[in-house]
């Protein structure tokens, strides 16, 4: 894989360090789309909280909300936890093997990672595990840049829309949701039923 692209999905060094600043300004919109699904009070947990602005967003616009998050990188954790001072619970792990109970969460967030996931059925049925019944995922993305991590990655076939929906919908995760936003970039909202469990 392009160095440069493994850097996005796993940032490390002085290189990731810089990336993820870039990272949040490209990601400003969809940031902001993630934040509209989210009411006071929720308990939110994002995948992939890279430097932790999406979260610092989310605690100054929802001082009530109770937010989590986990990443791979263990560089990006550091810089997280001292963005958000005790704000949130931070973990270092793997989406495909998350670190909470069942019924941990009224909504899971991710941006941008989706086409990074190793086995992406494993990470949607952790998120599945982990939602509160009638709770959301919301996954936003890029689909320039969803793009070319499929190219780089021959074999994989995650990194279309419709897959995700797909292997989600087999999942029964409910798909009730899809917004553009802005010329690339993407929103769908899921949401895990009644019955789930």
């Amino acid at each position: 894989m392009n160095y440069f692209i493994s850097q996005f999905g796993h940032p490390r060094g002085k290189t990731g360090k810089f990336l993820s600043k870039i990272m949040n300004i490209s990601n400003k919109k969809m940031y902001k789309a993630n934040m509209s699904k989210i009411k006071k009070g929720m308990k939110v947990l994002e995948i992939g909280f890279g430097n932790g602005k999406q979260l610092q967003m989310i605690k100054k616009t929802y001082p009530n909300a109770i937010l989590y998050g986990v990443d791979i990188s263990k560089d990006m954790y550091c810089i997280a936890e001292q963005r958000l001072e005790n704000n949130a619970k931070l973990y270092i792990a793997d989406a495909e093997s998350l670190p909470f109970d069942d019924d941990s969460f009224d909504a899971v967030i991710t941006t941008d990672t989706f086409y990074f996931w190793n086995e992406p059925e494993k990470v949607l049925s952790e998120i599945k595990r982990t939602l509160k019944s009638r709770g959301i995922f919301v996954n936003t993305f890029n689909t320039m840049y969803a793009s070319s991590v499929g190219k780089a990655r021959k074999g994989d076939g995650i990194y279309q829309e419709c897959t995700l929906i797909e292997t989600a919908r087999r999942l029964d995760l409910k798909l009730i949701g899809r917004k553009k936003i802005g010329l690339c970039k993407r929103l769908n909202i899921f949401r895990k039923g009644d019955n789930d469990g």
